[in-house]
């Protein structure tokens, strides 16, 4: 199971920060970039030496990166148009970033397919509690796509919910992640990973990204 680590930061100095506590138990890094948009654009000068940092991080811990830009909507900050947040993940790409997550029901399918599948992983996130009908017409609506990586985040509110939800990834047969948020999240999570590819851990618990995220000191 590959660890994945989400960072979240507000600048380019805090994600230099960060990055020198990732260690080598880490497979992938996740950067939220819609903290540091404004930053890079009002300040080009800093996207060579946060590359060079990529870098080194990456030979250093041989690690691989993955990018998200989030709304409001997906509890980020990017206020930007959909058109736009696709150009920061393709800009993330051409800055040697390994990943971009974009999340289906939250963008146009024709948005979508300006990036490449081979780096694309698709999401899914719901914060209250999505049905199985809901959660297969959403998982049809990504295959059109063939993404390297499916991804899943619910929330389920009943044992009932989470039980529906396990059944739906044991017959999965692409490259996927699954988790759940929320109360029954830590139960969910223990009990996904026999089916998930990865999951999600945070640098430490102040640095959470989802309600009951465990952090890389309960490995």
């Amino acid at each position: 199971m590959k660890i994945i680590v989400p960072l979240r930061p507000q600048s380019v100095q805090e994600l230099t920060t960060l990055l020198e506590q990732i260690t080598t138990q880490v497979d992938i890094v996740e950067i939220w970039l819609d903290g540091l948009v404004q930053e890079l654009v009002m300040n080009p000068s800093r996207v060579a030496p946060l590359q060079q940092k990529l870098q080194t991080v990456k030979n250093t811990h041989q690690v691989e990166f993955l990018a998200v830009c989030k709304t409001p909507a997906e509890k980020g900050t990017f206020s930007g148009t959909p058109a736009q947040r696709i150009q920061v993940l393709q800009k993330w790409l051409q800055m040697g970033g390994d990943y971009v997550d974009i999340d289906v029901s939250q963008n146009d399918p024709s948005l979508i397919t300006q990036l490449p599948n081979d780096k694309l992983w698709l999401s899914f996130h719901d914060f209250t509690w999505a049905n199985p009908e809901i959660i297969k017409l959403r998982h049809q609506a990504m295959q059109a796509f063939d993404p390297a990586i499916y991804k899943f985040a619910v929330t389920p509110e009943t044992k009932t919910d989470l039980e529906a939800f396990v059944s739906f990834t044991k017959n999965f047969n692409k490259p996927a992640i699954f988790t759940t948020m929320g109360k029954l999240g830590a139960e969910g999570r223990e009990q996904l990973k026999p089916y998930t590819w990865g999951a999600f851990y945070a640098l430490s618990p102040a640095h959470a990204t989802a309600s009951g995220q465990p952090s890389l000191q309960d490995l």
